[in-house]
């Protein structure tokens, strides 16, 4: 997948492990994704500004990846339930924040069994769950002061958007009771998706949203230097209808969702809208702070 052409000296120093050997796999929307020598830590070069982000941000609620998500409220709440019996076991009892809330699926359905609340950047997003009754805290979490600990913080699809990984997690770390966890959902480097079936085309790889490509193994080390112990790391599953995924397939590689878009117009109504647990290249990490 590496075309080997660029130098030691081309890229900056990994985030992780500080070494000055990235090397370039591809281009994409006029940046570098490139892997470090030493780690396997894989990034986005250069990357966006924050001001950059923002404006990513705005536009996929309103129009692009982020939009599908959000016309679709059947399966966000499906996803939803999915991942609060999924995360139950690990999970301690008190008070949950869920960080990059969106309009609040999960929150609502945590609620039913604990004193769940969110923290959410968009604004729009964040009276969607507020007209509905949901405790959403509008902004971002450099700037968040929690009332009292947290016994449980979820980050689902977060910390590979993150400019600072650390500073995030850091903050988490600092947000937790005694005894508390985190629970996270990101995209895994090391899947098969992403090593052999898709490569370069894999819908994770997304230039402008995701900076930051973790495998197991690079996550783990991220987590112990900043203080955690890792409990726990397997893959996720999403309950997503096969009609959905299609169009959600569409967003990140219009060629591949053309052609699952036209298998599912050949599916009964039953199938196409049935909900499956299906395995899309993402992992589930439980930590808790270390000693």
């Amino acid at each position: 997948m590496s075309d080997g052409s660029a130098s030691q000296s081309r890229y900056p120093a990994c985030m992780l492990c500080g070494a000055r050997s990235a090397r370039r796999l591809f281009e994409q929307q006029g940046r570098d994704f490139v892997r470090c020598g030493d780690c396997g830590l894989e990034w986005v070069h250069p990357m966006p500004t924050a001001a950059e982000l923002a404006e990513y941000y705005e536009h996929s609620y309103a129009e692009g990846a982020y939009a599908v998500f959000a016309e679709a409220q059947q399966e966000r709440r499906t996803v939803a339930r999915y991942r609060l019996r999924v995360i139950a076991p690990f999970a301690r009892e008190g008070r949950w924040l869920d960080v990059g809330a969106s309009s609040g699926d999960f929150v609502e359905a945590a609620s039913e069994r604990h004193d769940a609340e969110g923290l959410e950047l968009s604004a729009t997003a964040v009276r969607e769950a507020r007209a509905r009754g949901l405790r959403v805290h509008q902004g971002a979490v450099e700037d968040f002061a929690p009332e009292s600990p947290y016994a449980t913080v979820t980050a689902f699809d977060v910390l590979e958007h993150l400019r600072e990984p650390r500073a995030f997690l850091r903050l988490l770390r600092g947000w937790l009771a005694p005894g508390g966890r985190i629970v996270l959902t990101l995209p895994d480097v090391s899947s098969f998706y992403a090593r052999w079936l898709m490569r370069r085309h894999w819908f994770y790889y997304a230039a402008t949203a995701h900076l930051f490509y973790y495998s197991p193994r690079t996550v783990r080390r991220l987590l112990a230097e900043e203080g955690f112990r890792v409990v726990a790391v397997r893959r996720a599953y999403k309950p997503l209808t096969p009609r959905y995924a299609a169009a959600n397939l569409r967003v990140f590689n219009a060629g591949l969702g053309r052609v699952a878009t036209a298998a599912t117009a050949w599916l009964p109504d039953a199938v196409a809208s049935r909900p499956i647990p299906m395995y899309v290249g993402e992992m589930m990490v439980v930590a808790e702070p270390g000693a």
